[in-house]
């Protein structure tokens, strides 16, 4: 995907505002309906928020969102960052797994707070996952 706009920032939780700001451009670009912008901004969030938290550890990095609006109507988001492999789409740790699974099937009163960011990744795009040149790349399409 050729990226329309582009940004780089520190993986600091500062840095979302800025990225949300991008993003909403596209999405205002695409056309996208309020329904589409709303699970954008949420699965964006939720991706950005999980490489502030875990992609580096107790280092520093940083982050870049690559937007484009490869047709009406649809806005692809690629979120690259320099940390520890990691793949939200395949989750190899089993426990990570049943416990979002058990997360999801409880009732509202009995949820663990946090933990549903992989399931809104996975439900609420069309999402893929690489690993290129020592960065993690997570797509995101939004239509």
């Amino acid at each position: 995907m050729r990226a329309d706009e582009s940004l780089r920032l520190p993986a600091r939780l500062e840095s979302l505002e800025p990225f949300r700001v991008l993003a909403l451009r596209a999405a205002d670009r695409a056309g996208l309906s309020a329904e589409a912008v709303g699970r954008m901004e949420l699965v964006l969030e939720e991706a950005l928020v999980n490489i502030v938290r875990h992609a580096y550890g107790a280092g520093e990095g940083e982050m870049e969102l690559d937007c484009g609006v490869p047709e009406p109507g649809r806005v692809v988001l690629v979120l690259r960052d320099w940390g520890a492999p990691f793949d939200p789409l395949h989750v190899r740790d089993q426990s990570l797994e049943e416990g979002l699974v058990a997360n999801l099937e409880a009732d509202l009163d009995d949820r663990e707070p946090g933990g549903m960011g992989l399931f809104f990744i996975r439900s609420m795009s069309e999402a893929s996952y690489s690993r290129v040149a020592e960065a993690n790349e997570l797509t995101l399409g939004i239509a």
